[in-house]
């Protein structure tokens, strides 16, 4: 699935200061390019190092957490713990539930800071503390066994429990609640993966003909040209979303077996797992399970955004051949849309356009976004960029008129030499 545009840093939303100049100064307008070609591959990696960077939690080692949990790793689950969890029962889930409510473990969790995502095998653990709880949602505490099982159907009748007929999680503590959360975060993720599992044995039995099944998943290599109109019939989807569907059963099934299994445990979302899918697409089996096992670890713990430009720095790594070979084709389908707002406005994008060029546009926005703002037009940063964005594509000046009190005087032809008014650059 392509991805969502994402916001442009506005950078420092400064206020205008006595005696400030209405004209770019130096400081405003540094462009980061003084040529039109891509990035340099060092320039393109660091890039994605910083956007990764910025998704990762917190280092404990640089923010320690005196009241917190342990630093990753040190209370990282084991393989044998891990599959201990897997082996919880109906009626061990039970047990553990009885018993928190009834009080007699002598202990239970109270609400810690973990830092990031909730799960299995993710940082963080309980802080036990003497005490007890007598409601239906007390196993879902930090680190407790319901908050570390896997998704599952035991799970889902278990949250579903402690919701209560009313939905209200009548006793549950905050951190309680937060428990239930996440285990049916972990169960969408779940039902995901069996949804993908199913499709993937559609295709098995509509292979395209002349494709054997391959390979250990033993799935063929195409599927019969109708399936995914069929798909469609049924589930009212589109076409092309039912051969999206398709196309990442297949891929989990054949090429990610990591990622496959983290979906159905609820590690990572479905949406993490098509970008991991689609990322790796150009890739062998082989070279895909390298890229995947070098992101599968944090994945549960990155936004989208953050994974998206792991598993890119990754895929680099591995096939740097490939990935340059993909932009560049990509390239080639360089194209700007536009389509209507939910809300009766309008939507301008521009894709698969060269690095380099966007972040030298996107800073020459945020520079005439800051005349606006120091020339009096009202609105936050993120207003005031998206009017100096139509000001350069149209060639106008939205500052307040020179008639209005207290306005600038001049306009974008009178910026200076190197100024950023509209139809107005570096050259």
């Amino acid at each position: 699935m392509p991805p969502e545009p994402a916001p442009a840093d506005p950078g420092r939303d400064e206020t205008p200061q006595p005696g400030d100049p209405v004209a770019c100064e130096p400081s405003d307008w540094e462009p980061v390019i003084t040529r039109p070609d891509w990035m340099t591959e060092e320039e393109r990696e660091a890039w994605l190092d910083a956007l990764a960077g910025e998704d990762e939690a917190l280092d404990p080692e640089e923010y320690p957490d005196p009241v917190g949990p342990p630093p990753p790793g040190e209370d990282k689950l084991t393989a044998q713990e891990i599959a201990e969890i897997r082996e919880v029962t109906e009626a061990e889930a039970h047990s553990a539930a009885n018993a928190a409510r009834s009080g007699a473990t002598g202990a239970l969790a109270v609400i810690a800071a973990s830092g990031g995502r909730r799960g299995p095998g993710q940082p963080g653990s309980a802080r036990l503390f003497p005490g007890e709880s007598s409601n239906r949602a007390a196993a879902f505490g930090t680190g407790l066994v319901l908050d570390v099982m896997p998704g599952c159907p035991d799970l889902a009748m278990l949250a579903d429990q402690a919701a209560g007929e009313d939905d209200r999680y009548e006793g549950a503590s905050d951190d309680e609640l937060i428990g239930v959360l996440c285990a049916w975060d972990r169960l969408e993720a779940h039902m995901a993966a069996r949804k993908l599992a199913a499709f993937a044995e559609l295709i098995r039995r509509r292979p395209e003909p002349g494709c054997p099944p391959e390979g250990q998943a033993r799935m063929p290599a195409a599927h019969e040209e109708f399936t995914a109109d069929e798909l469609a019939h049924v589930l009212a989807e589109h076409r092309g979303r039912a051969e999206d569907l398709l196309t990442v059963a297949a891929t989990l099934e054949s090429r990610l077996p990591g990622t496959k299994a983290a979906l159905r445990d609820g590690i990572v979302r479905q949406d993490k797992a098509w970008i991991i899918a689609s990322a790796t697409g150009l890739l062998d089996p082989e070279e895909a399970r390298r890229a995947e096992a070098m992101v599968l670890e944090r994945a549960g713990r990155l936004t989208p955004g953050g994974l998206r430009a792991a598993i890119a720095r990754a895929v680099m790594d591995v096939a740097p051949d490939k990935a340059r070979k993909r932009r560049e084709e990509a390239a080639r389908d360089a194209r700007v849309q536009r389509w209507a707002e939910d809300s009766g406005n309008a939507a301008l994008m521009g894709r698969e356009l060269p690095p380099a060029e966007v972040l030298a546009a996107d800073q020459r926005i945020t520079a005439w976004a800051r005349q606006l703002k120091r020339a009096g037009l009202e609105g936050d940063m993120d207003v005031l960029r998206a009017r100096a964005y139509l000001d350069l594509l149209l060639g106008k000046d939205s500052r307040p008129s020179q008639d209005a009190p207290g306005a600038p005087e001049g306009g974008p032809a009178d910026t200076a030499p190197g100024g950023c008014g509209p139809g107005q650059g570096p050259t």
